[in-house]
């Protein structure tokens, strides 16, 4: 019996974690060396607010931003966005670039916001 279509497809069954927001608050706070990526809009990350110390790089721009992301691809990558939408894109893009430690938020910053965890606004 397989499960890896509650996750994401077969291919990608192994590459990366779908988490909910308890599990991914919990990465956060004890995974100090983790690299922590917002993949939202610009607009959405000053108007939404963002999770503090996270770095914002539209998931689109991934491949134009590969110089402002970690250099050991061992590096845990906790990655978000609005819903878990284009974070599923961006970790699927991640793993292509031979990331080898991406974890998601599968209800993006809209579930963190309703599981009661806080944001910041500005940079």
């Amino acid at each position: 019996m397989s499960l890896s279509g509650c996750l994401h497809s077969a291919e990608d069954s192994d590459a990366w974690m779908r988490v909910d927001a308890k599990t991914f608050h919990a990465n956060v706070e004890e995974m100090d060396d983790a690299f922590l990526l917002d993949v939202r809009t610009s607009g959405e990350w000053e108007d939404d607010g963002h999770l503090e110390g996270a770095f914002l790089i539209p998931h689109e721009e991934i491949e134009l931003e590969l110089d402002s992301l970690p250099t050991d691809k061992d590096t845990t990558i906790l990655l978000y966005c609005r819903s878990g939408n284009r974070s599923q894109v961006a970790a699927k893009m991640l793993v292509s670039l031979g990331f080898t430690d991406v974890i998601e938020l599968e209800s993006g910053i809209n579930g963190w916001k309703d599981a009661g965890y806080s944001v910041v606004y500005g940079a």
